[in-house]
């Protein structure tokens, strides 16, 4: 808790509640009336940075299709920062797969897992997430127990933060969390956004990388830890001050690469994912206030603030406390719309060491400031003192002599304890304005200090009274503060507890898990080696089968040729037996001839002529026909030889081919034997070569992850010596520029003492001319008070007017009245002479009634109506009625009178109103 002092102890009191119930206090304050564009800048200096973070937040939006957001490598300490929101109608889920790209087993030890609500209210996702981090914090002490670890094998996968499986995203809802990690050796993680059910693990082998927006946020970095220090002290006596952080000036925007897009770099505009720790120290004679503000737009998120006293009896002492902006202060998001927003996170004494703790908050915008006010300036009710020039010989109520020019306290200029503040001026004289001025000056401010040791005297009264109110504050704080610590510590012990059952399940489900993954790789080892041996088995079959079905084919092939080539010898033989026959038939035909020849020459001897004749003629005809016939028999003779060579040729150039094939089929058979043996060999190399390869990549990845540590390392010491360069030579810059101020500072309050003193003067000649205003005016209102009277007068002489006018008006109605009644009798005098005169009769009956003229009738409300007076009268002086003398008598005459009567208006209120506005009546002397 706070040391309180007595004029502060409310405000301290009211943040002590706020931070017990853990809400921000609901305090405005005008940031413009105090000067926010003229405090100073306390700029913050880069100490260290460490850890790798891999920000997951390109593509923001994810749709139509989930995938790989975001994948990178981590060795040592690390975070994995997640931030999605679901554009797809069914809802998902976010994956978180490590992945062991070495050759040797890997150990991960998981330290924290955090995950926000997932809402379409984007602020609330962020909020929560923010508060979170804050509530539970990371253990960075080197004997921190992690949540749980796993061990993965070379080339394994594992998943990690298994709570986010029963976590669906729904449509248009965003989603985020922070895992924190310690990893042993290089572990590749990939963030993935999957449909609900589906295998993390199995998909992590063939989803697709999603491709990256256009904010370009996603990527591997270094600096998820960042450790800032405000090098100048922030001095209470030298006005307000603010703190800027994420403008990328001070606080610089952390760099990295995006490993889906070969190490392209990338920048994390906002440092979202990065904690801080922020010091800030103080020095001064005066409390002060700690606001928020938002600049880069609205903001919604936690802070904790932790004051290490260092003066007073709390010194050494030490308090945290929370503020959290938005949601449960009755607002979604500070900073809409303008940059004068803030909240107050507690009042503190100068000399305090406040270090911040928070990380920028998912949805909000930066940059941020801390603005340190002193609570003289952040107070309206703060003293001030104005010069006055007061003579040597006059005392003060004290009756200590003053110096002329000497500074009075007379309180708030122009607040309501203007009284304050005394001076004697009884041996002054006043012989002269200023004198006067002077008179005044000093009285008053002898009313002022006489107030001033009142409020002294009500002060000492009433601190004794709250000094024993704020015993009992402390005391009640005190004991609420150890019931607070002790329910805490059974808070943690009962976690710790849990957390002890917790891990021990935790470890037995992961060995399970460990020998079931072992039982299950082996298994599919063994598969993969069965299916591996029944391939080569099935090939060596399928090439067996071929070897043989290609050896049927050809004795098929050559059985196919035997059968054709017996056919054709068998054709062959037919054709010579066809052959003999035919040959044996001529021979049987030529002796069937002679024979038939020679019993005809036995006969034709009977008759020599006839047989001789007939003899001659048979032999001529069987020479020709022998000839015939030898001819055409050398001519089959040849035809069948010609046939046999031929078909002797088509043999052997058939049993050629045949053989031809042979040896073609064989000599096919053994090159498709060699060219799959060869391709074997060649995928066994290949096989051989990309394991080779592998290996090689791996040792060239580790080779060159080693030299980018080295590098890394001496970027950090290099960064690390230009940071303390820079540091000192801003510390001198600052330290140039607060000379440069303080003097400004003296310069500008002598200027101010100058400045009141000829206020005080002005003021004291205003009082004079006040005082001679008021004579004046005095003068005037007895003036008025005569011209007020001349105008009673004035108003009576026209109320004894309108008494004349309303006697001759009632003297005109009887006589009207009268005329009436007498044309009411002759009109029934004519409608008894029982005859109907014409028109012109009748217009003669009125020929000799006596012309009565009635004037136009006003009405006592118009004639008694206020008249304006003198200064009360607008109208231009032509327009205003003639002024007469007060003997003459008046009499109101109608200005129409002799006007036509068909030109005459209904008589109205309304015309009343405007007859008075635009033609005020006249009037005209009697006679």
């Amino acid at each position: 808790m706070f040391s309180y002092k007595s004029r502060y102890c409310v405000a301290a009191a009211m943040a002590a509640m706020a931070a017990l119930t853990g809400h921000v206090e609901a305090r405005d304050i005008d940031l413009q009336s105090i000067g926010y564009f003229q405090f100073s800048p306390l700029p913050p200096s880069l100490v260290s940075q460490t850890d790798t973070l891999l920000l997951s937040d390109s593509p923001e939006y994810v749709g139509p299709v989930g995938g790989t957001l975001s994948a990178g490598t981590i060795n040592g300490n690390g975070r994995i920062y997640f931030y999605h929101v679901n554009e797809m109608d069914l809802p998902h889920k976010i994956a978180i797969v490590l992945e062991n790209q070495t050759a040797y087993p890997t150990s991960v030890h998981v330290m924290r897992q955090l995950k926000s609500v997932a809402t379409p209210d984007y602020f609330a996702a962020g909020r929560d997430l923010s508060r979170k981090d804050l509530e539970q914090p990371l253990n960075e002490s080197r004997d921190a127990r992690p949540l749980y670890s796993l061990s993965i094998p070379p080339q394994g996968r594992q998943l990690i933060f298994s709570d986010l499986e029963n976590t669906p995203v729904n449509r248009d809802a965003l989603f985020t969390g922070i895992v924190d990690i310690k990893t042993e050796g290089p572990i590749f993680a990939r963030v993935m956004m999957l449909p609900m059910g589906m295998d993390p693990v199995d998909a992590s082998h063939w989803v697709k990388n999603l491709p990256i927006d256009e904010i370009q946020l996603r990527g591997t970095y270094t600096g998820a830890k960042r450790n800032m220090e405000v090098t100048t002290p922030f001095d209470t006596s030298l006005g307000g001050a603010f703190v800027e952080i994420g403008n990328d000036r001070e606080d610089t925007f952390i760099n990295g690469v995006d490993e889906m897009q070969n190490k392209a770099f990338v920048r994390d505009r906002g440092n979202y994912g990065v904690s801080y720790t922020l010091k800030i120290p103080t020095k001064g004679n005066e409390p002060f206030r700690l606001y928020f503000n938002p600049l880069g737009g609205p903001y919604s998120g936690s802070f904790t603030v932790k004051t290490l006293h260092q003066q007073g009896a709390r010194r050494g002492q030490t308090d945290t406390r929370t503020y959290h902006i938005g949601g449960a202060d009755g607002i979604s998001a500070l900073g809409e719309g303008t940059i004068l927003d803030s909240r107050l996170l507690g009042n503190y004494n100068a000399g305090d060491l406040l270090t911040l703790n928070f990380m920028p908050a998912g949805a909000s915008n930066l940059p941020i400031r801390f603005l340190l006010i002193p609570e003289s300036l952040a107070n309206p009710q703060k003293h001030q003192t104005i010069a006055v020039n007061v003579p040597k010989d006059v005392k003060d109520i004290l009756g200590n002599p003053t110096q002329g020019g000497t500074q009075i306290p007379v309180g708030p200029v122009g607040g309501k304890d203007g009284d304050k503040g005394s001076v004697d001026t009884k041996k002054s004289t006043v012989e002269s304005p200023a004198k006067r001025a002077e008179v005044i000056a000093h009285e008053e401010t002898k009313k002022l200090s006489d107030k001033a040791v009142a409020d002294v005297k009500k002060e000492a009264q009433l601190k004794k009274a709250k000094d024993e109110k704020e015993a009992l504050a402390r005391k009640k704080a005190e004991e609420a503060r150890l019931a607070a610590e002790k329910a805490e510590m059974l808070r943690k012990a009962a976690e710790a507890k849990h957390a002890e059952i917790e891990r021990k399940m935790a470890e037995k489900a992961e060995a399970e898990r460990k020998a079931e993954e072992a039982r299950k790789a082996e298994a599919a080892r063994k598969a993969e080696m069965a299916r591996i041996e029944a391939a080569r088995k099935a090939e060596a079959d399928r090439l067996e089968a071929a070897r043989k079905a290609e050896e049927a084919r050809l004795a098929a092939e050559a059985k196919r040729l035997e059968e054709e080539r017996r056919i054709e010898a068998a054709r062959i033989e037919a054709a010579r037996k066809a052959e003999e026959e035919r040959k044996a038939a001529e021979a049987k035909a030529r002796f069937e001839a002679q024979r038939a020849a020679e019993k005809a020459a036995l006969e034709a001897k009977k008759a020599e002529e006839e047989r001789l004749a007939a003899e001659a003629r048979a032999r001529l005809e069987a020479q020709r026909k022998a000839e015939q016939e030898a001819l055409e028999a050398r001519r089959a003779e040849e035809a069948r030889k010609a046939a046999e060579a031929r078909i002797e040729a088509a043999r052997k150039a058939e049993q050629a081919r045949l053989e031809a094939e042979a040896r073609r089929a064989e000599e096919a058979r053994k090159a498709e034997a060699a060219r799959l043996e060869a391709q074997r060999r060649a995928e066994q190399e290949r096989l051989e070569a990309a394991r080779r390869a592998e290996e090689a990549r791996i040792a060239a990845e580790a080779k060159g992850a080693e030299e980018v540590r080295r590098a890394e390392e001496a970027r950090r010491i290099e960064e690390a010596r230009r940071a303390e360069e820079a540091r000192k030579a801003e510390a001198a810059r600052i330290a140039a520029e607060a000379r440069k101020a303080e003097q400004e500072r003296l310069a500008a309050e002598r200027a101010e003492a100058e400045r009141q003193a000829a206020e005080a003067r002005r003021l004291a000649e205003e009082r004079y001319k006040a005082q001679l205003e008021a004579e004046r005016k005095a003068e005037a209102a007895r003036q008025q008070a005569l011209a007020q009277a001349e105008i009673e007068r004035k108003a009576k002489e026209r109320a004894e007017a309108i008494q004349r006018v309303r006697d001759q008006q009632e003297s005109a109605r009887r006589r009207a009245e009268l005329a009436r009644q007498q044309l009411e009798a002759e009109r029934k005098a004519a409608q008894a002479s029982k005859r109907t005169p014409s028109f012109s009769e009748l217009d003669d009956i009125h020929g000799d009634t006596s012309n009565v003229t009635i004037p136009n009738a006003v009405s006592i409300d118009e004639l008694t109506k206020p008249r304006p007076t003198a200064s009360q009268n607008t109208r231009r002086r032509e327009q205003r009625q003639p002024q007469l003398s007060p003997n003459q008598q008046y009499v109101q005459i109608n200005p129409v009178a002799n006007e036509p009567q068909q030109d005459q208006m209904p008589y109205t209120p309304q015309n009343e109103q405007q007859n008075d506005e635009e033609n005020p009546p006249r009037l005209y002397p009697l006679g």
